[in-house]
């Protein structure tokens, strides 16, 4: 089965990603939804969530201590809920893409060191890696002692591109990959999606997705879905900018006329997280 990653990222917000020198199928297809973010390294947002968790405690103590009219107090309530939700997904977030950058690179080297190995028969005849090439590039297939595929390579210039693995075809015509990651020619990791779906209507489904920028993590994600129709939909989405995070929004959809909308949105102020238009 082939079925290539779809960055949600490329139709969300402007992506400032680090290009890679060789357009490859897979960025082709990456531009299905580029438009989501950046996003920090752990030391630089401690700070951030430093001040976040402390002007939450202020907002509860002045609650308790003070008789203040229901309007105010409903407001204080509300920035402290928002700046909790807030500082949990990005701490959540971050964690996973601090694995994601260590496990990265270790497959990077890995799968690098097969590559050199060439094709692998096993003595019974069954093929266990297989290289298969063509002007632009050189796929690597491995696969288990019964025959099935579990990871596909793709190599430009016999560097490291892509690996996608866990692969299912489901009889209603789904296609499924377990995970899937890009990397830059250095190894480090360019981008990540976990839990694609590609349905028999054309529509696709990501439960998580994060896209990194020369070295660093760069957007955050969950919950893409792109329709038939070329709309889309995310449900939680991270922007960080210079190594802090700037905004979160949620149920951020894309219409078929265009529009680009979001349930809720946050910016990072210096007294906490405020949603927009307030």
């Amino acid at each position: 089965m082939s079925v290539q990653s779809v960055s949600p990222f490329s139709n969300f917000k402007t992506n400032n990603n680090t290009s890679k020198s060789t357009v490859t199928n897979s960025q082709a297809v990456q531009n299905v939804a580029q438009e989501a973010g950046k996003i920090s390294k752990k030391t630089a947002i401690i700070g951030g969530l430093a001040a976040l968790a402390f002007a939450g405690t202020v907002a509860a103590v002045a609650i308790k201590r003070h008789k203040v009219p229901d309007e105010i107090k409903t407001a204080l309530n509300n920035f402290k809920a928002t700046n909790e939700a807030a500082s949990s997904l990005i701490e959540s977030a971050q964690k996973q893409t601090d694995e994601i950058m260590e496990s990265g690179k270790k497959l990077f080297d890995e799968v690098t060191e097969l590559f050199k190995k060439g094709d692998e028969i096993a003595p019974d005849g069954t093929i266990l890696r297989k290289i298969t090439s063509d002007d632009a590039e050189k796929i690597m297939e491995e696969f288990s002692q019964d025959g099935k595929l579990f990871r596909k390579s793709t190599f430009v210039n016999d560097i490291l591109d892509n690996v996608q693995e866990g692969f299912e075809e489901l009889p209603d015509g789904t296609k499924k990959i377990a995970k899937g990651i890009d990397f830059l020619e250095d190894g480090k990791p360019y981008y990540y999606m976990e839990d694609f779906k590609e349905l028999a209507d054309g529509s696709k489904k990501i439960a998580k997705a994060i896209d990194f920028e020369d070295g660093k993590p760069h957007g955050y994600m969950e919950g893409f879905e792109q329709l038939a129709d070329g709309s889309w939909k995310i449900e939680k989405a991270i922007d960080f900018e210079d190594g802090k995070p700037r905004w979160h929004q949620e149920d951020i959809k894309k219409l078929p006329d265009g529009t680009i909308e979001a349930a809720k949105e946050f910016e990072l102020t210096n007294k906490g997280w405020k949603k927009v238009g307030e």
